[in-house]
């Protein structure tokens, strides 16, 4: 009996797998993989290792004015980065980028942008960053690029005014 429970614990494994965390390094095998931090002066982003669970706070703004961040991408994978699009869920955040090849080791930068006109405003939206990167959550959604290489890294965007 206790070869039969070893033999379902070996094929079935033990415990429930974290699914929702990303992998970094070489724990994501082979292929492209995305890594973005912040430029020098240019916002807060803060991420777990390469590219999981980041988060972007352009912090406390007058109302009427804007900020932005300057953001790095590089690929720090084996074969070329094919990035489909880049895009925001809540219209005061801005980014602009076409779609892309990167190269391993090269890299690239892009902005994000907000503005707020009315004070006491606090919203939060996504930045999906849709690509081959191994290290990215699978996607089915509207990703143009072959469904079975399809990820999604999304970076959570914060920014507040005045009361």
């Amino acid at each position: 009996m206790r070869n039969l429970i070893g033999f379902f614990v070996l094929i079935m494994g033990c415990g429930d797998e974290d699914v929702s965390s990303q992998c970094q390094g070489a724990a994501c095998g082979v292929g492209p993989r995305i890594q973005i931090t912040a430029q020098r002066g240019f916002g807060y982003l803060n991420c777990d290792g390469e590219a999981a669970n980041c988060v972007m706070d352009f912090g406390t703004l007058a109302p009427g004015r804007a900020s932005e961040s300057w953001t790095d991408l590089r690929n720090v994978g084996d074969s070329t980065l094919h990035l489909s699009a880049m895009k925001v869920t809540d219209p005061v955040f801005e980014v602009r980028q076409p779609e892309l090849q990167l190269e391993p080791g090269e890299s690239m930068s892009f902005r994000v942008r907000v503005r707020l006109d009315a004070a006491g405003l606090s919203p939060e939206a996504q930045l999906h960053l849709d690509s081959d990167a191994v290290n990215g959550q699978p996607d089915s959604g509207d990703c143009t690029l072959h469904p079975m290489r399809c990820s999604r890294i999304s970076v959570r965007l914060r920014a507040r005014t005045e009361s």
